[in-house]
């Protein structure tokens, strides 16, 4: 899937990794001549964490808050956020 953010393209990438057991989405910057990955989101099946990467610091905000959203809805995450006065997440259920 390709999208542009402040005039620049991206593209989003969904994978499976086997070595680490899991899926992750990645958005890469298409504008030079070579793909950049610029954020990484991996969900870990051996755990059920979903962790975030960014390797750029001048991605614009909206792709931010886009490919965190993406990541929620396309990665198999089942742990919930922590609650807003500061507790800690449930555990994942087993299963």
């Amino acid at each position: 899937m390709s999208i542009t953010f402040d005039g620049r393209p991206y593209q989003l990438l969904f994978g499976s990794d086997v070595q680490r057991d899991g899926v992750y989405l990645e958005l890469n910057d298409v504008s030079g001549a070579s793909p950049v990955v610029v954020l990484f989101a991996f969900y870990s099946d051996a755990d059920g964490r979903m962790t975030f990467s960014a390797y750029r610091e001048d991605v614009p905000f909206e792709a931010v808050e886009w490919f965190t959203a993406e990541a929620r809805r396309r990665l198999p995450s089942v742990t919930p956020a922590p609650d807003a006065a500061g507790g800690s997440s449930p555990s994942r259920p087993a299963g």
